[in-house]
Formats: structure tokens, C-alpha cells, sequence
């Protein structure tokens, strides 16, 4: 992402980012790495909905990222499907040491398919915490063919392992994520315009060029 020049005149849409997961995957640790490159060593689970956001150039247009940390003990549908209203992104995260909380992604997912539809919206997935895996970057991707096969299988947009610790794929996945995003939104808008075309389209009413000749006989 480039560096984001505030005298830009060109502004893009706000971009509203989810993150959801277990407890101590984390998501809030994540998000301060990305926001503010800085690491907490204590830091208090997230017990209520947190919210940062960040400002990036792509290609010129400046957006703003919303992202909004949901707690990793609540899946209170009602709290969760206010949050997670009109997001254009979903950040799944989940723990390299712990298999058990990748696969607690599907029921986090599960339980935003009961009230939201996900389908058109970038998924990605954070397997943090990879620099516990070893010392040397190689490490850090061992049974990386796995967590593809997940991501493939479950359709995701994509999966990354990530260190919040030093940084380590964070500005990459954040990079992909909101790549998809602006594709979706061009997408939707592309659509809306030829269904609108369409709809236009469709209520006028062609002249028949024999009306006036058949008016002019009845008359006659």
C-alpha cells in the first residue's frame, strides 16, 4: 500500500473490516501491529466490540479501514449482527498452535451465515502466532499446503499465517483483503448499473408506427 498523501483530493469509500475468532488468537494484537506497528505483551481479552481505523493510498484514492474487533467469547447473534452490518470484509483469525481454533472458523462463519449473507464478501484467514513455530521465516509455513486446502475447501478468499509478535505477513494479508474489497465493490457497482439500465430500459414502451394509420382509418 502506498503512503497516504493527505492533500489527495480523490477519496474512495469507507471500508468496514470484521475480525472474529476465538479467545487469544489475537485479533486486537493484529490490529494495533497494522495500525500503529506496535506489539502489548499483556493485554486484557476483549470483552465488549473494539474499533480502530486506518488511512491508505491504493492506486491514488485514498481509503479509510474501519476495523471493528468482535470478543472471541461472544456469539450473541443479535450483538454480533449489529457490528457486523454493511462490512465489506472478514478477517477469520485462529491460533498455528491450536488446530482446534482453526476449525472453530466454520462455526464463527456458520453463525454470520444465520443472519448476514456472506457470499459476495472477501473472507480471509489469519493463522497467528506462527513465530512460535520456529525460529527462521521457514518455519513459519510448515503445513502451509493444509491451511490452502482449508481456505480452498470452506471459500475463503484467502489464508495467511501471521505473526502479530514481529509484524510477519500482516501488511500482506491486510494488502489482499482490501484488493478484494475494492474489486467486490466495483463489481456490485458495475451490476447495479446494468440492472438499473435494464429496469429503464424495460419500462419504455415502444411506439407502434402503425398507430396513426390505424387511427386514421377509424376515423375515416
Amino acid at each position: 500500500m502506498e503512503n497516504v498523501d493527505l492533500e489527495t483530493q480523490e477519496y474512495g469509500n469507507d471500508l468496514k473490516v470484521i475480525l472474529v475468532g476465538n479467545v487469544s488468537t489475537g485479533k486486537t494484537s493484529i490490529v494495533d501491529r497494522y495500525i500503529n506497528n506496535t506489539f502489548r505483551v499483556k493485554i486484557k481479552a476483549t470483552i465488549s466490540p473494539n474499533f480502530q481505523y486506518k488511512l491508505i493510498k491504493k492506486n491514488g484514492i485514498i481509503y479509510r479501514l474501519h476495523f471493528w474487533d468482535i470478543p472471541g467469547q461472544d456469539r450473541n447473534p443479535t450483538l454480533t449482527s449489529v457490528f457486523c452490518r454493511d462490512a465489506q470484509g472478514f478477517v477469520f483469525c485462529c491460533d498455528a498452535l491450536v488446530e482446534k481454533s482453526r476449525n472453530d472458523i466454520l462455526v464463527w462463519k456458520k453463525s454470520l451465515q444465520d443472519f448476514l449473507d456472506i457470499s459476495n464478501i472477501p473472507l480471509i484467514i489469519m493463522e497467528n502466532k506462527c513465530d512460535l513455530l520456529g525460529k527462521e521465516e521457514e518455519d513459519y509455513n510448515k503445513d502451509i499446503d493444509k491451511l490452502k486446502q482449508f481456505c480452498e475447501e470452506n471459500n475463503f478468499s484467502g489464508a495467511f499465517r501471521t505473526s502479530a509478535l514481529n509484524g510477519y505477513n500482516i501488511e500482506n494479508a491486510m494488502n489482499f483483503l482490501v484488493d478484494e474489497i475494492i474489486t467486490a465493490l466495483k463489481v456490485e457497482e458495475e451490476n447495479n448499473i446494468n440492472k438499473n439500465s435494464e429496469e429503464n430500459e424495460s419500462k419504455i414502451k415502444p411506439m407502434k408506427l402503425t398507430d396513426k394509420n390505424e387511427k386514421n382509418k377509424r376515423c375515416c
